[in-house]
């Protein structure tokens, strides 16, 4: 089974420019994942697709294999499922794509390694990553959804509670969110338009690893993190349990 590490780069990035590239205690975002996904087990091969001269260089210069992305599949409007197709119409030979998200610089080597023995096990067409809420959330409701009587109308509805009997947060077990750090998914999927379905299982990661950079703001509370909680761009460092011990 080929499974191939991948992580999509564009260089046109709009809440930090070039953001794939930005630092982080001194290393580029980049440079986190292909650190932490060359020490994983289970990766047949690691690309980096980017529009960008740079980033293409840096993965280069770091072990990772290229992909000259289209300016189609680069675009704002273009998803993370073109750009995978895209890569795999080049990639007859890959079995299952590890989407990697650089932006998630605290994704750790056991997190991709439980991730990637689930995949290869051959029981599951797709793992993600994801992370515990206990948040309780309401949708808002559209006017043609609300009650014609305006006394008893209501514009917000409880999603994952009942308001007559809120939960105490150690009485359940909360919400699976994603966190968009990874996606494994079999080509037969994606080739179906698919990044999830199928037989689907997951890596749940703390709150603390997982972290989504998309901001300038998101950029400095990640270093505020990695100071505080002692993480290194090696892929396995770092202590999240303490706060428990506290």
């Amino acid at each position: 089974m080929h499974v191939a590490g991948l992580i999509l780069a564009r260089g046109g990035s709009k809440g930090i420019r070039l953001k794939n590239l930005a630092l982080l205690k001194g290393t580029p975002l980049l440079l986190w994942s292909l650190k932490t996904m060359s020490q994983s087990r289970g990766l047949t091969s690691i690309w980096v697709s980017s529009d960008h001269d740079d980033i293409l260089e840096l993965a280069h210069q770091n072990g990772a294999q290229i992909h000259r992305r289209s300016a189609e599949s680069s675009s704002d409007g273009a998803s993370s499922l073109d750009a995978i197709n895209e890569f795999l119409d080049s990639h007859s030979e890959v079995d299952v794509v590890a989407l990697i998200q650089c932006t998630s610089p605290f994704v750790r080597v056991a997190h991709l390694n439980e991730a990637l023995a689930k995949m290869t096990s051959g029981c599951y067409d797709s793992v993600f990553s994801v992370t515990r809420s206990h948040s309780l959330r309401w949708m808002q409701l559209e006017p043609n959804e609300t009650e014609v009587d305006v006394a008893n109308t209501e514009e917000i509805r409880a999603v994952n509670f009942d308001p007559h009997c809120r939960p105490k947060r150690q009485d359940w077990n909360g919400d699976l969110v994603e966190n968009g750090a990874f996606y494994l998914s079999s080509v037969q999927l994606l080739r179906r338009g698919l990044i999830q379905g199928g037989k689907i299982s997951f890596v749940e990661m703390s709150a603390a690893h997982s972290i989504d950079i998309d901001t300038a703001y998101d950029l400095w509370l990640a270093g505020q993190q990695a100071s505080y909680f002692g993480f290194e761009p090696d892929g396995d460092s770092g202590d999240v349990n303490h706060l428990q011990r506290c």
